[in-house]
């Protein structure tokens, strides 16, 4: 008989952690039962059950967001994803978190290159457990390094227009240009519209770094700076647990974290408007996978290469061998999640000189090869 599972979450907003379920579940066989749990209270669990009699479930919780007892699914093994281990409650359960202190150690790395005058961080508006822990990670992060970091916090029970007014008012009284780590991609989306109605600018006065990288858009539409999250592994290592639990063994709790920032125009530069600069980094996005170099990309300005690397580097907070690889990495993740085009020749669409070279980075970078990071990311 088919095992049947039953993935209660989101299931529209975070189709990501479904996919990576689904993929596991297609290596064994299972059935995969998507219920979304928008609107619906815990009470409703023992019925879904009844109904649907599953042989696992996993519980998409947001964050903790949604986090229902383990009692309310009797018998049936259950493994919690994206729900954080110091969540009350969380010890006695099998659950795959994601790695918030690396989250946060990531934004702040990439906002304090850039070597703002002030740092800055916004909790979204529904006012989290898992919101309020990044935000007081990220001022703990800064403070460490006698740095000043002010949080726009959110408040219980608050109407959103009140929150959006106090999140305008906010950023207009930071001393700029001011680095500035929103929670989420979501609550990112507020601060650039509040960016835009407060008249300030972004990167000149807010460089802005957002977390989880759902948004599918290409750079041009999509501005935002954003810490990746492996959301995708992290499904298929809760369908990956449920097995387990399934078959009665003991397994140990799983941790996802970040894999990369994907660079866009919210952190494109220290504040400075330097023409030639923006020029280079267009340059890089265009040739990078065509073999670009970085004494390839010197050539075509005036100057010395080391008075361009110096510039490069004063005007983005990073090398241009940084920037170059960063755009060929993020070509690579496209094919291997994209296409079907062989783990050995991906390196020649990316401007590598051979596939060892990528693959290094790979396991430098990710700790994993090319080929397993297809197989837990590769789209249906």
């Amino acid at each position: 008989m088919t095992p049947r599972v039953l993935y209660l979450g989101a299931v529209d907003g975070w189709k990501p952690k479904l996919a990576g379920v689904r993929r596991y579940a297609t290596r064994r066989g299972w059935e995969v039962l998507p219920v979304s749990t928008v609107g619906m209270p815990y009470a409703e669990i023992p019925a879904v059950l009844e109904r649907m009699r599953p042989d696992g479930c996993i519980v998409g919780c947001n964050g903790g967001n949604y986090f229902p007892g383990k009692r309310l699914f009797g018998t049936v093994p259950v493994v919690y994803l994206d729900l954080p281990a110091r969540t009350p409650g969380a010890s006695s359960c099998r659950i795959v978190s994601c790695d918030d202190d690396a989250v946060v150690r990531t934004a702040f790395t990439e906002l304090k290159i850039w070597h703002p005058e002030s740092f800055g961080v916004v909790e979204a508006p529904d006012n989290s457990p898992w919101s309020r822990f990044r935000a007081r990670a990220f001022r703990a992060a800064a403070r460490s390094r006698g740095l000043p970091c002010a949080v726009f916090a959110a408040r219980r029970g608050e109407a959103f227009d009140a929150y959006f007014a106090r999140l305008r008012a906010w950023l207009s009284s930071r001393r700029r240009p001011c680095g500035t780590f929103a929670v989420n991609d979501e609550t990112a989306a507020f601060v650039i519209r509040a960016c835009r109605e407060a008249r300030l600018h972004i990167p000149k006065d807010i460089a802005l770094v957002g977390a989880d990288d759902t948004d599918t858009r290409d750079h041009d539409e999509n501005p935002l700076s954003s810490v990746r999250i492996d959301f995708v592994h992290a499904g298929f290592l809760a369908a990956k647990m449920l097995e387990s639990a399934m078959a009665g063994r003991s397994t140990d709790n799983a941790v996802v974290g970040p894999s990369m920032v994907v660079r866009r125009k919210s952190t494109s530069g220290r504040g400075r408007h330097v023409p030639c600069m923006e020029e280079a980094v267009a340059v890089i996005r265009r040739e990078a996978c065509d073999g670009l170099t970085a004494r390839d990309l010197a050539a075509r300005f005036p100057g010395t290469r080391r008075l361009f690397d110096m510039r490069f580097h004063e005007a983005t907070g990073h090398s241009v061998l940084d920037e170059i690889l960063h755009v060929r990495l993020e070509k690579a993740f496209e094919l291997l999640a994209s296409t079907d085009i062989p783990v050995g020749l991906v390196a020649d669409f990316c401007g590598f000189g051979c596939y060892r070279a990528l693959d290094r980075l790979f396991r430098t970078r990710l700790g994993i090869s090319m080929s397993e990071w297809r197989r837990r990311n590769a789209r249906s």
